[in-house]
């Protein structure tokens, strides 16, 4: 092992960058062992020292290259194409990640709809309204739910075929879960009621209300306790930290929002009438067999215009104050995991210095690797609709292709890689009326799996999922199958029948179960009808206590269900 000349940590002996922070490491080789123990052992001088070490042109080495980490890119290696691996994509796809968040968080758009858009912008503008388009159809299924304030009541029961045993124990039994949530008031409220054979094994309210935290557990204590969560913390452990706040949902939309702008006319800046070029021609999506004639965007960056892009982009990083503080209300880490013991975290101002100072430092090494590899995006539309997308080097690929005729619409991502198998994920639906029927595949083109079939109805769906029927089957062969149907149930509610049978095969205690959830569309969480107890300036030793009388009464319970079930 050898020692980092920045940071001092132990790195591979055959390491070109330290991964604990990024430092590159080429030319260490080139030093004698003693020159580099001398150079990373001692203070800040040998530090200096190091840097030198650094910075001298490596001698020839016998050893193989290593791939580098993150975003270090490709490997330049004597050994070939074999050994080139997807790494040289994780850059522009971490900023494309980044950019979708937006759409796929919150269903936010990137650029002004569909008038007077440059050609640089068309090129962002049709993969933006893909994943938009994708999003508004997961909330109009009811997959997503996008409302500040949502309350249901879930109850959950089950059936066993096969075992008389756990059919015994499963008879009566139910876990029971309401909530309500209600961000414009920075309010949560959830009851949790859990019976095994009849008998109350949990019973357990929670609640979170501007800034105060509250629970009860009547089964085992007949008090509802209740606090200020800054103050408790404060006592606890002499930090100051930020309690969460629900009310900050909206704003943080729309700041993500901004932020998504940011990132995405910073990509569109990239682009230009040299590295971007658009022509009308025929098409041909390679994996789903399908011709199409429309409009083939290619963008293929020179060197210097990625280097340029990620020096901007590590700019852009370090001086976002919208995006530290989206950090700081989303997560609040450097406070929380100071308070709760686990160590003095980075605020996320330093947190984006480092990732920062990460895209810097590694711009020009990244932008020659991406440009000798022929790093190059494309996309390819039909009217104004996607159906292609491509992210390539000479050897590897990540694309998105799309078939359309009439109601049928196949989707299918693939990765390709020159050294290991192929790999896709591919979606094929047809909508007919009200109805959605498709089945979801993978493989790699020998091994093949039907992952899932579904048949939705469009008009209807609980506070989980659309209604209709949703199919596995084992792809293994053994016979098993997994069923969920979702209908309505009872008084306005939802039922979720989730059946598995055939597992005879599989040398189980019993050949089949069946699960059931019930949702309803409004909750009636409510809050514990307890005395409250503020247990705000409570001490270590106070919570110690009440710790252990909760237990006490927990353990009476499970004492009498023990009773029973041996009954």
């Amino acid at each position: 092992m050898k020692n980092c000349p920045n940071c001092g940590q132990e790195v591979q002996e055959d390491g070109k960058f330290c991964e604990h922070c990024g430092e590159k490491l080429e030319g260490m080789e080139s030093a004698s062992t003693e020159t580099m123990e001398s150079n990373t052992v001692e203070g800040s001088d040998s530090g200096i020292e190091a840097s030198k070490v650094v910075a001298e042109e490596p001698k020839p080495s016998t050893q193989p290259e290593p791939v580098y980490s993150y975003a270090k890119t490709l490997e330049d290696s004597s050994a070939g194409s074999n050994k080139k691996a997807m790494k040289i994509l994780i850059p522009v796809l971490a900023v494309i990640l980044l950019i979708c968040a937006g759409i796929f968080a919150f269903g936010m758009k990137l650029l002004p709809g569909g008038v007077a858009l440059s050609t640089e912008e068309k090129f962002l503008h049709y993969q933006e309204k893909y994943l938009q388009d994708k999003w508004e159809a997961m909330v109009a299924l009811g997959f997503v739910n996008e409302d500040l304030k949502q309350s249901s009541d879930m109850t959950l029961t089950g059936e066993i075929e096969g075992s008389e045993q756990m059919s015994k124990y499963l008879k009566d039994s139910e876990i029971r879960l309401k909530y309500d949530m209600d961000a414009n008031k920075n309010s949560f409220i959830v009851n949790v009621n859990a019976k095994v054979m009849g008998t109350d094994l949990l019973d357990a309210f929670a609640d979170y209300r501007d800034g105060k935290f509250g629970f009860a557990i009547p089964v085992a204590d007949e008090h509802y306790y209740r606090g200020d969560l800054k103050t408790i913390m404060k006592n606890l452990t002499d930090q100051d930290i930020e309690a969460p706040d629900l009310k900050k949902s909206a704003k943080n939309r729309k700041r993500m929002a901004e932020i998504s702008k940011k990132y995405g006319n910073l990509l569109v800046s990239t682009l230009n009438k040299n590295n971007l070029t658009v022509e009308k021609k025929e098409f041909t999506l390679e994996n789903l067999k399908e011709k199409y004639h429309g409009e083939v965007y290619v963008f293929k960056p020179t060197e210097e215009d990625l280097k340029n892009y990620f020096e901007k982009l590590a700019d852009t990083v370090e001086k976002d104050s919208d995006l530290e503080a989206l950090l700081e209300d989303a997560y609040a880490t450097s406070t929380w995991d100071s308070a709760l013991g686990l160590g003095d975290a980075e605020t996320p101002k330093e947190q984006l210095s480092e990732f920062a100072k990460g895209i810097r430092e590694n711009a020009a090494d990244t932008a020659k690797q991406m440009a000798d590899n022929d790093f190059q995006w494309q996309i390819a539309v039909v009217g104004k609709e996607l159906r292609q997308l491509v992210l390539s080097t000479k050897d590897n690929s990540i694309s998105l292709e799309i078939a359309k005729k009439g109601n049928d619409v196949t989707e299918q991502i693939n990765i390709v890689r020159s050294s290991s198998e192929n790999m896709y994920l591919k979606n094929s639906y047809s909508r007919n009326a009200k109805m959605l029927e498709g089945n979801i595949s993978a493989g790699n083109g020998f091994l093949n799996i039907q992952a899932l079939q579904y048949s939705i109805d469009t008009t209807k769906h609980s506070v989980l999922m659309p209604y209709g029927t949703y199919t596995v089957n084992d792809p293994m062969g053994l016979g098993a199958k997994f069923t969920l149907t979702v209908s309505d149930g009872a008084k306005g509610s939802s039922d979720h029948e989730f059946v598995v049978e055939g597992l005879e095969g599989y040398h189980m205690s019993f050949s089949g179960a069946k699960i059931k959830l019930n949702t309803t569309k409004t909750g009636t969480a409510e809050l514990p009808k307890e005395k409250e107890v503020d247990i705000s300036n409570y001490s270590e030793e106070d919570f110690e206590k009440l710790s252990q009388t909760i237990q006490t009464g927990l353990m009476k319970v499970a004492i009498t269900l023990q009773g029973e079930l041996l009954g």
